[in-house]
């Protein structure tokens, strides 16, 4: 152990071998130096962990040894006593400041010496046993940030792919999650002769948040693939109110041990003659931009997913023109707040993609993204991490002959 290594400084030769005798009969492996100087020599190529050392002392004085050890790294905390003859209570103060642990008066008497020792035998132990918690912790945050990077990259990967092309629809989106895995989770889909879409943004943050998007996730593939609820009985697609209420009764139920709500959007398009349907759940209201720029908001509100059983919901009809764009947003963009604590909002959010109507999707949200992270991040030098979840979806009615 290496409390049971004790490095005595002494430029006495008498004293140094007398204390040397004494602790290695009480079963020390004792090493001597005469000097600070010598002492840290020993200090770099031996096991010692306890220093007994005489404050004055030619070439390097005690003093000057403790703020020197102090400043080094040993892979082990070094435990410091120093003897002196001082009697003076700020001598005490200044050996503190210069890094002693402890102080025994000359002549040493046995007794106390070796009180002393055990005294710092068992400080000691204690910092080894916090240094081996603390590898522990290490490891065990090693492992979670491990875990999380594979939970971010399975979120990912449910995303749905950059610059999508449906037919005469493109749909492109950035996705900035405050922490390693996000609350937020969107998909643009072929639904028969539609396009399915949703944004759903989930309270809180972290994993919790991340698991219950990927289930609500998981009930849209189900519905789509398994029981087949975003169809009608006359496979037609289903109203979005009708999957909505339908979600709302799964995630309300009481086999459903998972106390959160969500906030969503969820629509489809025809894909010939671009009418549309979508039903407004708490989410931000979604809004329609036209070549020329201007913007007409679609959606009438609603309450969250989760919340309460047997609520009801209604359609909002639209119409996607070529050459317009549904931009379906969560809040983590509106209520980004810079260093001034001023919130992005929703008018600059509007007025950024009324400004930039031309330029093709698969510019202009990167340029949004950096954008956006500037506001958040001000005149700092570093990038802030974002408060919230940012997620943004557009999708585009191109035309039969506009190209990407």
């Amino acid at each position: 152990m290496f409390s049971q290594h004790v490095l005595i400084v002494e430029d006495s030769l008498v004293y140094r071998r007398l204390l040397s005798r004494m602790l290695t009969q009480w079963g020390y492996t004792v090493y001597e130096a005469e000097n600070g100087v010598a002492a840290l020599e020993i200090l770099e190529n031996q096991p010692v962990s306890l220093v007994i050392s005489d404050w004055d002392m030619p070439e390097m004085d005690g003093l000057t040894l403790c703020r020197e050890v102090r400043s080094r790294q040993f892979g082990h905390y070094v435990y410091l006593i120093l003897l002196t003859a001082r009697e003076e209570p700020g001598d005490l103060t200044v050996g503190f400041d210069a890094g002693a642990d402890d102080f025994l008066n000359k002549p040493v008497e046995q007794s106390e010496l070796r009180a002393r020792l055990h005294a710092g035998a068992r400080v000691l132990s204690l910092e080894a046993t916090l240094a081996t918690r603390n590898a522990r912790l290490s490891e065990a945050l090693r492992q979670i940030e491990q875990d999380l990077e594979v939970a971010a990259r399975i979120q990912q990967s449910v995303l749905p792919a950059h610059q999508l092309r449906y037919r005469d629809y493109f749909a492109d989106w950035i996705f900035l999650p405050s922490a390693w895995v996000s609350g937020d989770i969107f998909n643009v889909f072929p639904l028969d002769n539609h396009l399915g879409f949703y944004c759903v943004d989930v309270s809180g943050h972290g994993v919790g948040a991340a698991m219950m998007s990927l289930a609500v996730a998981r009930q849209f593939l189900h519905g789509r693939a398994v029981e087949r609820f975003l169809f009608a009985d006359d496979s037609d697609v289903a109203s979005p109110a009708e999957v909505v209420r339908i979600l709302n009764g799964r995630f309300c139920s009481e086999e459903v041990e998972i106390m959160s709500y969500f906030t969503m959007i969820y629509g489809v398009i025809d894909l010939t003659t671009g009418e549309g349907k979508l039903c407004q759940a708490g989410h931000p209201t979604p809004f329609i931009v036209n070549p020329g720029g201007e913007v007409r908001t679609v959606g009438e509100g609603g309450a969250p997913v989760g919340l309460m059983p047997d609520l009801s919901w209604s359609d909002v009809s639209f119409s996607l023109a070529p050459g317009e764009r549904l931009c379906l947003f969560s809040d983590g963009i509106t209520e980004c707040e810079n260093p001034d604590n001023e919130q992005f909002g929703q008018a600059r959010l509007q007025r950024r993609l009324q400004d930039d109507a031309t330029l093709a999707l698969e510019r202009l949200l990167p340029q949004f993204a950096q954008h956006l992270i500037r506001w958040r991040s001000g005149k700092c030098r570093e990038q802030q991490a974002m408060a919230d979840d940012v997620s943004l979806l557009v999708i585009e009615r191109t035309g039969v002959n506009d190209e990407h």
